[in-house]
Order: C-alpha cells, then sequence, then structure tokens
C-alpha cells in the first residue's frame, strides 16, 4: 500500500474554475439531447447534487426497492395491461379502477429501481392520489409535489396540533424531503416535470431522475392546447432517455391519441373495456347507464323553478354553472327558498373553500349534521370532490367536461336505473367565450344524443369522438403550435451546467392567475403577518384570473402592500367569496 501512488492534496491542486470555464464554453455549442458525453456530465452533475442535498437532509439512502402493495383480484383489463411491456394508452370509465391499472403497469415496467411518476391535473386530485398509493406503498416510498404542497402540508398539522411554529417546521421539512430524489414514486402535476427542462436552477436533478422514468398520465383529457404542446414534446424528449409511457382517460379523443402516438416515435399499446372480457363485471359495467340526458332550452339561471321541485321530491342536486358571477347569482336565488343551499368556486380563499369541501364531503358520508339539499358550484366540482348526488342541472359545456360532471352524480351506481342529468342548452355567448371555445360548444350540442338517451359507454364514447373528430378547432391549433415551437427552442438551447434564465422566465408565464388579499380579512391577515404566522396569512389570499386583475388595476382599486401582497378593494364574505364588482363599503367609508 505504500508504495501506491496518492492524489496530491486537495491545497496543492490547481483551481477548478478555468477548467469548468473551458468546459462550459465547450458545451455551449453541443446539444444535451444528441451528445452523449454532454447528457454524461449533466447526469453526473445532477447524480451529486441529490447525493449532496441528501446527505443534508439526513437521508440515509435511495429508496430502491417498493413493498409488494396489497391489491384486490385484478380485473380482466387491469390483468391484461399489468402483464403489457411498454408504453400503453388506456380508455376506461370513471369507477373502472383504473389506478389499480396503472400500478400494476408500473410494477411490471420497473426493472431496476426507476422513479414512478403519477401525474394528474389538478392539486386536489393529487392530494386525493399520493393517499391512495401511500396506502399500498407507504408513506416513506411517495413524494407529492405542486405548487401548494406546503400550504396543503402545513394546514394538514396545524390542524392537528394548533401549534404555529411546530406545523411549519414539520410542514417545511416533509416537502423538503418530498423533493428529494430518494423516494421512487412521485405523485405531481405534468408542471413538476416540465419547469426541468426549462433550464431552472438544479435542473440537472430532475433530469437525472427522470432518465429511464416511468410516467403515468392519468386524465390526460383534461389539458388544454397549450399544455399538451408542452406535454408532447416533454414525451418525445424522455422517450431518448428511455422513458415508458401510460396514457389513461376516461375520454379519449382519437386525434388526441394520434398525437400523443406521434410524440412516442412508435405504436404503443391500446387498452379499453370491451364487450369479450372474461369477467362479467366488465361486461355488466359496460351495459350500466348510470344517467340519462335531459335537454333544455331554458338558460340555467331560469332552471331554478325545476331545481326547487327536484328539492322537494327529496332528492340531492348538484347545480354547475361555467362561470363564479353566475354561480353565486344562482345560488343567491336558492338561498332566499331554501336551506341546505352550498357554494363552492375558485374564488374563496384556501381556508374557507377547504372548510366547505370538509362540510359537503362530510354530510354526503353521513359524518356531520351539516344539511346538503344543493350545491352550486362551477368547474371546481369535475375534479376535486369524490361526491355523489342524485340529478344535476347544468349548462352546457364542453363534452369531457360534460362527462366529468355527470360523473358527481349516481357516482357509485345507488340508483340502478339511472337518473336524469338536466343541460341547459342556452347560454351567453358573449360571457362564454372568455371560459371555452365555443367551436367546441357548438360541436357538443351538434353532435349530442337526443333528450331521454340513456348515456352508456358506448354512447358517450361515440360523443366524444363525433365532438373532436377534426382535432382542434382552429384557435387550438394555432395555439399548440405556437407552444411547441416556443418549447421546442428551449429544449435546443438547454446545456449541461448553465440554467437557463430565458427558460426560467417563460415557465413563469406559463401560470396565468393572480392571488390577492380582499379589503374585509386585511385586520386578521395584517395580525397574521405582525406575528410572523405567514402561512396563515396566506390562507387568506384569493386567486383571480388575469381578465379579473386588469379589470381592478385599470379601476384603481388594487396596491401593494409591504411585502408585495396585492389589496384588492373588494367585497369578500365567505358564504360567497370574492365579488370583484363590489366595493368593499366598509373601507369606502373609512
Amino acid at each position: 500500500l505504500q508504495k501506491l501512488p496518492f492524489p496530491n492534496a486537495p491545497s496543492s491542486l490547481p483551481p477548478p474554475k478555468e477548467w469548468l470555464s473551458k468546459l462550459k464554453q465547450t458545451l455551449q455549442t453541443t446539444s444535451l439531447w444528441n451528445d452523449r458525453k454532454a447528457m454524461a456530465y449533466l447526469l453526473t452533475r445532477g447524480c451529486l447534487m441529490a447525493a449532496d442535498h441528501a446527505v443534508s437532509a439526513g437521508v440515509p439512502n435511495f429508496k430502491v426497492q417498493l413493498p409488494e402493495p396489497s391489491m384486490p383480484s385484478p380485473r380482466s383489463f387491469q390483468k391484461r395491461i399489468g402483464e403489457h411491456c411498454g408504453d400503453a394508452f388506456l380508455e376506461a370509465p370513471t369507477g373502472a379502477g383504473k389506478t389499480n391499472a396503472a400500478v400494476l403497469w408500473a410494477l411490471r415496467n420497473r426493472q431496476s429501481g426507476e422513479r414512478i411518476f403519477y401525474l394528474l391535473p389538478y392539486q386536489a386530485s393529487i392530494e386525493a392520489m399520493a393517499d391512495a398509493l401511500e396506502e399500498k406503498f407507504g408513506k416513506e416510498h411517495v413524494a407529492i409535489l405542486h405548487a401548494r404542497a406546503l400550504d396543503y402540508a402545513f394546514r394538514e398539522h396545524f390542524e392537528q396540533t394548533g401549534e404555529y411554529k411546530g406545523a411549519v417546521s414539520e410542514a417545511m421539512a416533509q416537502v423538503e424531503l418530498n423533493r428529494l430524489a430518494h423516494k421512487p414514486v412521485k405523485v405531481a402535476t405534468p408542471f413538476q416535470l416540465l419547469k426541468w427542462l426549462f433550464g431552472i436552477p438544479r435542473f440537472e436533478i430532475g433530469i437525472s431522475e427522470m432518465v429511464g422514468g416511468l410516467f403515468i398520465f392519468d386524465e390526460i383529457h383534461a389539458y388544454d392546447a397549450h399544455v399538451v404542446a408542452l406535454i408532447a414534446e416533454m414525451v418525445r424528449t424522455l422517450k431518448q432517455c428511455d422513458g415508458r409511457f401510460l396514457f389513461m382517460s376516461a375520454t379519449f379523443p382519437p386525434f388526441l391519441k394520434e398525437l400523443l402516438h406521434n410524440a412516442l416515435g412508435r405504436d404503443a399499446r391500446e387498452f379499453t373495456l370491451s364487450d369479450d372480457e372474461a369477467d362479467g363485471w366488465s361486461q355488466e359495467f359496460l351495459r350500466q347507464a348510470r344517467h340519462r340526458i335531459r335537454w333544455h332550452d331554458e338558460r340555467l339561471e331560469e332552471l331554478v323553478p325545476q331545481i326547487l321541485n327536484a328539492v322537494n321530491d327529496g332528492k340531492r342536486v348538484l347545480v354547475v354553472a361555467n362561470r363564479v358571477a353566475q354561480a353565486q347569482e344562482i345560488y343567491c336565488q336558492l338561498r332566499g327558498q331554501l336551506s341546505g343551499v352550498h357554494l363552492l368556486h375558485s374564488r374563496f380563499a384556501r381556508r374557507d373553500r377547504v372548510a366547505k369541501e370538509r362540510a359537503i364531503i362530510g354530510a354526503l358520508l353521513s359524518k356531520n349534521d351539516v344539511e346538503v339539499k344543493v350545491l352550486v358550484a362551477t368547474q371546481v366540482v369535475e375534479v376535486s370532490l369524490d361526491v355523489s348526488f342524485d340529478t344535476i342541472f347544468t349548462e352546457v359545456a364542453p363534452v369531457d367536461d360534460l362527462l366529468q360532471r355527470f360523473g358527481r352524480v349516481n357516482r357509485y351506481g345507488e340508483h340502478e336505473r339511472g337518473v336524469d342529468a338536466h343541460v341547459a342548452r342556452s347560454f351567453d355567448a358573449e360571457q362564454l367565450k372568455w371560459v371555452y371555445d365555443l367551436e367546441r360548444i357548438y360541436a357538443t350540442l351538434d353532435t349530442a344524443p337526443q333528450d331521454g338517451t340513456p348515456l352508456t359507454i358506448d354512447e358517450t364514447v361515440k360523443w366524444v369522438h363525433a365532438v373532436y373528430q377534426c382535432g382542434w378547432t382552429q384557435k387550438e391549433k394555432k395555439r399548440y403550435e405556437q407552444a411547441q415551437g416556443a418549447f421546442q427552442q428551449v429544449l435546443e438551447n438547454l446545456r449541461p451546467l448553465q440554467q437557463s434564465e430565458e427558460g426560467e422566465e417563460e415557465f413563469s408565464g406559463l401560470f396565468k392567475g393572480v392571488e390577492v388579499l380582499p379589503q374585509p380579512p386585511y385586520d386578521e391577515y395584517q395580525e397574521h403577518m405582525n406575528n410572523k404566522h405567514y402561512l396563515l396569512a396566506n390562507q387568506l389570499l384569493v386567486p383571480i384570473p388575469l381578465g379579473t386583475f386588469h379589470m381592478l388595476n385599470n379601476d384603481g382599486r388594487l396596491c401593494h402592500l409591504k411585502e408585495g401582497t396585492l389589496l384588492a378593494d373588494v367585497s369578500y364574505d365567505s358564504e360567497r367569496g370574492l365579488l370583484p364588482k363590489e366595493i368593499n363599503v366598509d373601507a369606502a367609508i373609512i
């Protein structure tokens, strides 16, 4: 051993600054995705940084093995996809068991510790999915990644203890651990993966973890044209890094499937429920019609008498509006004539929205004494609540959104003969054009089943295919192509060892919302800030779209507080939410 040459002491080694400078200059002219040496530098840096962060956080090892989950006996389609190696598509209705099918597919394709990314479009869906996967694999193997992860974790700990500092400490530790690379299952939005491809700081860690990964896209139909373009390019890129993909949806427009096939660069196996399934459950499930469609020529606001009649008949009613102001108006009409009316939309402070969701879910599960006769909601009900009502009244929307809404009615097949799903055909086009592409609305109406038609799975599939037979609308196609071209340029400019300021700026620009503090809870907000209870203060903020932001700004009703929070001179109450067209009268008097 004494004769072996030892390296020079660190103090005698030349500083690496010059070497790194030359290396960065060399890598400026290379393409990350076509140069194996450049990719090797990226992976080396990514793995070193991941290990360094894990050691600093006290993580003793990276989880590789997953425990064998306890799973029910697989249904026929679940067994088939669970035996398949490689990319796949799964089209199966809500309630069929797509999650268990995805777990079986991932376990079959996982060979040597690859990371599993279960991707969903909505934060509320992510929290519910994480709970389900933690039951199967244990919390120590499952990480939750989304923009509000800290708020969710803090709320959970704070409600258990009521002690702010301890809850913050626990939540921050939990979120930081989830950001590390040591957990093998990640439940996230696609944006949590896309950000690495935009070259934000530490992007080498993210890409290193995605190499060879297993990617499950659930509810793939839910994204707009812009986001689909980003996802398709991400898929195309990660296929070069040996990624494998499963795309799942209850409603799969053929053009979307073809687009994703092209991104994969090869044919992928397609799985569906079919009449020739070996098990009787599948055949019965396919024949069952949980809903009958009922068309109304009136606007949704004009159907209040029919809603009242349904309540008087002993039914729990779901009412879904396409706009927050519309939902608030209908709620006020019903509240004046009924008890047990509730309102849910996206313009509530986080604290109030969580409280409302819990109260409603608890009532429907008979876990509290809250009376729920009617829930008036917007699109938030399509994803955030695992609930079942007796009937629905909704304004027309694109077919896939309508079917998601219907899925909150007779969800568990408790009404064997099916229930009526009432849809208002008439709408205010000037208002609705800011919410949906009207071309898609008219296609939904033009191809719709006749009044009274039982909506079997076969009927709904035909409807979706008819609406999307021409693919994107002209407006959607333009957005897709613009997003695709811009993202391709970002990917082309990505270089190892060099974060991209331009890419970071472009990634931030994807999010078209703003949060404001309404005037009424200002005093409570200031009290939390003075006590340094920042996460409690954040629970009072309300998200608004850019259109509302510009309206308030042009009216001079926004101002910045010293910490940067936007204070909005608008009315707000925990019953109706934000009322951007109403000035806060008390503040105006003061």
